[in-house]
Parts: C-alpha cells; structure tokens; sequence
C-alpha cells in the first residue's frame, strides 16, 4: 500500500512538472518582452519563434529536467533550418543553459529544436523541481 501511495505522488508531480522549458526575452537580463515554450511529456520537436520575437532574442533560459534529458539546438531560420546558432545536450540533475546576454548572431535565433528527450521513468529519486 505505502509503495502505491509512492508512486501515486511521484505521478501527480511529473503531471505539473515540464520536462523541458525555454524561455526567450527581447532585451539582455532576461527583461523585455517574453515568450515561453514548454511540454510536460518530453516531446522531441521543432519550434518557430513567434514573429514578435523572432530574430530579437537578447536573453534565454532552457532546462530539461534529469529524467528526461532533453538537448536543445538554436536555428537561424524558422522550421530548425539555417545555422544552428547553439546548443546544449542534456546533464544531471538537470541541465541548463541561462544567457544573460546572447551573441549578434544568437539574437537572430528563429527556431529551436528539442531532441533526445527519453520517456519518463517512475522508478529512483525524482527531483520534482520545475524548470525555471
């Protein structure tokens, strides 16, 4: 009974926990105007930034939490075509990717595509900390 209740808590956690996030501001410091893309399945795709963003990112943040392990590559073009601009594969226990302030060419950011993501166990230690 008790290793039930275990893995009852451990699901209504993953089910408001994001698998991934990325969140894309205008200006440096992460101020300015905000756009956030998320998925709490760990889904692999590629993302467009809306027009209102698109090629004037200044600052980012993405997480993948460690369950997950979700990689993120940054594109020029819209669809995940052009120049990937960056990118970062997946670490424990979680992994980040914080700028403050991105490059000439990372501020013309268009796409990004998340790859890699693993299905989520319900097995161990789960960090039910949200990607922020």
């Amino acid at each position: 009974m008790h290793k039930q209740l275990v893995v009852l808590f451990a699901l209504a956690f993953l089910a408001i926990t994001q698998a991934w996030s990325f969140d894309v501001w205008t200006s440096a410091n992460y101020r300015g105007k905000r756009r956030s893309f998320y998925d709490l399945r760990a889904g692999n795709n590629c993302f467009s930034l809306p027009s209102d963003v698109s090629a004037k990112v200044h600052s980012f943040k993405f997480c993948s939490m460690a369950w997950t392990r979700c990689s993120i590559t940054i594109h020029s073009n819209p669809g995940c075509t052009g120049s990937i601009l960056g990118s970062a594969t997946a670490a424990a226990p979680r992994a980040e990717w914080h700028k403050k302030t991105v490059s000439s060419a990372g501020s013309k950011m268009k796409s990004f595509r998340i790859s890699g993501c693993k299905s989520i166990p319900i097995a161990g230690n789960l960090d039910v900390q949200k990607c922020s």
